[in-house]
């Protein structure tokens, strides 16, 4: 069967603002967008609070009841679904490109990120349903509004604290091991690959070089890493540089030059277009303007 990949996140018709990786809906049916059956390229998360949902997906089909919270990773195929008349609940759609700008220690996560295409789908307690209602209604708020100066940094500092609370609800209902046992390979793969680079990014930018480490061809760990994370390694690294950057730029003394040194680069001019080209401004620019 032939289906389209949705790698664009659509917006609900109150949406307003800059931030382009994430939206909150009601229903899935807010999501003009997926056409069905679909390819995701982003993670949607789901909560449930009254009623049922059942959704088609892969070669499967599972049904959300009352308090379950359900997490889809990019690379599933969803066929259909089918809201209860009384389904109430949280729809989030965010691209994998707000997480990896957002989480700056992903080995510690990723291994109950893993998790959610293994068990996409929990039970949580009241007090668990409680706070992640809360606060998936204040990313929604904030989602929505318009005008503050400082409102992306807001919700990308909420979405963190959301996943954060999603990971430890997962990580609960997951037996405790070592983060690389039971994995599937390429699963291992990104985890080890991740650690890797945050171990290794300010010196290294070269995906040939993490490749060499894992003991991969390039071209092999680029596709497996796309697979299991829906990103590249390439823009992995890139992220993490990013990052960086931005942090030094923003909450250092250090001049253009000094943090260009210290990001390994061969020079302020070779770093200046590596940072524009990823930020769409100068290190300059975005150190007098970081929030614009």
């Amino acid at each position: 069967m032939n289906f389209e990949t949705i790698s664009t996140i659509p917006k609900p018709s109150y949406a307003s603002g800059s931030v382009d990786n994430i939206a909150v809906f009601d229903r899935l049916d807010e999501l003009s967008e997926l056409k069905l059956p679909a390819k995701i390229d982003f993670i949607l998360s789901i909560l449930c609070e009254q009623g049922t949902l059942t959704l088609e997906y892969d070669t499967t089909s599972r049904q959300l009841t009352s308090r379950e919270l359900m997490v889809l990773k990019p690379g599933h195929v969803l066929h259909a679904y089918h809201a209860s008349a009384g389904f109430r609940g949280h729809v989030i759609v965010v691209g994998t490109g707000m997480l990896g700008n957002t989480l700056t220690a992903m080995s510690k996560v990723l291994p109950c990120f893993l998790k959610y295409k293994d068990t996409p789908v929990i039970k949580l307690t009241p007090d668990e349903i409680a706070m992640q209602t809360a606060l998936r209604s204040i990313l929604r708020k904030k989602t929505s509004s318009s005008g503050h100066l400082y409102r992306d940094d807001v919700i990308r500092s909420i979405l963190e604290c959301l996943f954060y609370d999603t990971l430890g609800l997962y990580a609960s209902y997951a037996p405790s091991r070592h983060p690389a046992e039971g994995m599937r390979r390429r699963d291992a793969l990104l985890h080890k690959f991740i650690e890797l680079v945050e171990a290794n990014f300010q010196q290294e930018r070269s995906v040939a070089f993490y490749a060499d480490a894992l003991c991969v061809t390039p071209k092999h760990l680029s596709a497996s890493i796309r697979e299991a994370s829906g990103r590249t390694a390439g823009e992995w690294i890139d992220s993490y540089v990013l990052i960086e950057a931005k942090l030094m730029l923003r909450n250092t003394g250090l001049t253009i030059q000094e943090i260009s040194t210290k990001l390994n680069f061969q020079n302020q001019s070779f770093f200046g277009k590596y940072f524009k080209r990823l930020c769409g401004q100068s290190p300059r620019d975005y150190r007098a303007h970081p929030n614009s």
